[in-house]
C-alpha cells in the first residue's frame, strides 16, 4: 500500500462519517428487529456486504482479492469475522426485544474499554489510571442511561446482557487486530480482510439457522416494502462493507490512530438522535447525560496517557 500526504481535516471528516454509519446501525437495526427471524436478518446483512465485495473484486481494475497464504491467517480472519459480525450482530438482534436501540448504542460504544480490561487480563498490560477512571465513568453513564425513567424495562435487564454479548464479540475482534492486524495487514489489504470476514460470519449464521430451525421464510419480510429494502442494504452496503472502506481510508488520510478513534466518542450520540428521528424513542435528559458521560468518558480514554506526566530525564552533573 503506497504512502499517502496527511490530510487530517479530510481524514477526521471521512472518520466521523464512518461513526454516523455505525451508530446507524443501532436504529436501522431496530426497524427490522422482531419482525423476522434474527438470525435470518444476520444472515441478510452480512450475506449483502459480502456479496458487495464480490461485486468490487469483479468490476475493479484496481482491488483484487488476495488469497489466503495460511492455515493460521485463515482461522484468525475466520476468528476475527464471526466475533465482530456473526456473535455482534446477533445478539444486538436479540436486545432490541428488551431495551432501545439508543442504549445499545451506548453499551457499543463502551467497546474500547472492555477491549483495554482483556489486555489487561490476557497480556497483563496494566492501564494507567486516567483509562481506569474513564472506564469506572462510562459505567456511571451507562447507569444513568439504563435507569430513566422513560425506558419501557427499568435497570440492568436481559438486553443489556445481550447487548454485552454482542459487544464482547467485537473485543474478541479488537483483540485479534491489536495482535495480529499489522501482521495481516502486510499480506491483504482491507478489502481482501473484510471479505474473508464477512464471508465467515455469513457461513457460521447459516449453520446456526440450519441448526436451530431458523425461519428462513421470514425473510420475506426484507423485501414487503420499499422501508425495509432501503433498511437492510443500509446495513449491509453502508454500516457494514463501506463503512470499514471509508474507515481504512481515514485512518490513511490522519496517519494518527489517536486522532482517527477520536470520532468513534460521538457514536453513542448518534445512535440516539437516529433512534429518535426514525424509531420515535424518546430522548429525557437523564438520557442526554448518560451520553455526554459516555462520551467524556470515551474522550478521556483516548487521549489517556496524555493525561500522565512524562518522566524528566535526569540532567548529567557538569
Amino acid at each position: 500500500m503506497s504512502k499517502t500526504a496527511p490530510n487530517k481535516s479530510l481524514g477526521l471528516s471521512l472518520a466521523l462519517i464512518c461513526a454516523a454509519l455505525w451508530g446507524a446501525s443501532f436504529p436501522l437495526g431496530g426497524v427490522l428487529a422482531g419482525k423476522l427471524d434474527p438470525v435470518v436478518l444476520a444472515i441478510a446483512r452480512y450475506a449483502i456486504a459480502t456479496l458487495g465485495f464480490v461485486v468490487l473484486f469483479a468490476f475493479s481494475k484496481k482491488h483484487t482479492l488476495k488469497k489466503i497464504q495460511s492455515k493460521k491467517d485463515a482461522v484468525l480472519l475466520m476468528t476475527a469475522g464471526i466475533a465482530a459480525q456473526a456473535v455482534f450482530f446477533y445478539f444486538t438482534i436479540l436486545a432490541y426485544e428488551f431495551t432501545s436501540s439508543g442504549e445499545i448504542g451506548v453499551i457499543n460504544g463502551m467497546a474500547p474499554f472492555l477491549t483495554m480490561l482483556a489486555v489487561f487480563v490476557i497480556d497483563k498490560i496494566k492501564p494507567s489510571a486516567p483509562k481506569v477512571f474513564a472506564v469506572v465513568l462510562s459505567l456511571v453513564g451507562a447507569a444513568v442511561i439504563a435507569y430513566d425513567p422513560s425506558n419501557k424495562i427499568q435497570g440492568l435487564n436481559l438486553g443489556h446482557l445481550f447487548a454485552l454479548c454482542g459487544v464482547l464479540g467485537f473485543v474478541t475482534y479488537n483483540y485479534i487486530l491489536g495482535k495480529f492486524g499489522s501482521d495481516l495487514n502486510s499480506r491483504y489489504d482491507t478489502f481482501s480482510s473484510c471479505f474473508y470476514q464477512f464471508a465467515a460470519a455469513t457461513v457460521a449464521l447459516l449453520v446456526v439457522g440450519l441448526v436451530t430451525g431458523a425461519d428462513f421464510g421470514s425473510a420475506v419480510v426484507l423485501v414487503e416494502n420499499g422501508k425495509h429494502i432501503a433498511t437492510i442494504l443500509s446495513l449491509g452496503m453502508l454500516c457494514s462493507g463501506i463503512a470499514y472502506a471509508v474507515w481504512e481510508v481515514a485512518t490513511l488520510k490522519t496517519q494518527d490512530a489517536v486522532i482517527t478513534t477520536m470520532a468513534l466518542n460521538v457514536l453513542p450520540l448518534f445512535a440516539m438522535i437516529v433512534a429518535y428521528f426514525l424509531l420515535g424513542e424518546v430522548m429525557t435528559m437523564q438520557k442526554l447525560a448518560g451520553v455526554v458521560t459516555v462520551v467524556i468518558a470515551l474522550c478521556i480514554y483516548t487521549a489517556g496517557d496524555r493525561f500522565m506526566k512524562k518522566p524528566v530525564a535526569p540532567q548529567p552533573a557538569v
